[in-house]
């Protein structure tokens, strides 16, 4: 599809760029060290490992969604611009 290649996209582009400053990069296929979203799952994963097993079983059947909400909420500017920097966009 042309929206996953930028094939027909010029003029959102355009407009993304004229109104907000955006440029879209296009990453290639199979690249997640590439995509900051990636480094942010990551973060993620590495501290729901640190929440003891024996609080998500006590706090029942939603807790990995629960402790995932409260880890991402307490995520910061910082800790996102890393993930950016990590791909080398910043």
């Amino acid at each position: 599809a042309t929206i996953h290649n930028g094939g027909e996209n010029s003029v959102l582009e355009d407009w993304l760029w004229d109104n907000f400053g955006i440029c879209l990069l296009f990453l290639p296929a199979r690249s997640p060290e590439l995509n900051p979203i990636e480094q942010v799952w990551k973060l993620l994963v590495q501290k729901m490992k640190k929440v003891p097993l024996n609080v998500m079983r006590e706090a029942g059947a939603d807790a990995s969604a629960q402790a995932a909400s409260v880890i991402l909420s307490s995520m910061t500017h910082c800790d996102v611009a890393g993930c950016y920097k990590h791909c080398n966009y910043l």
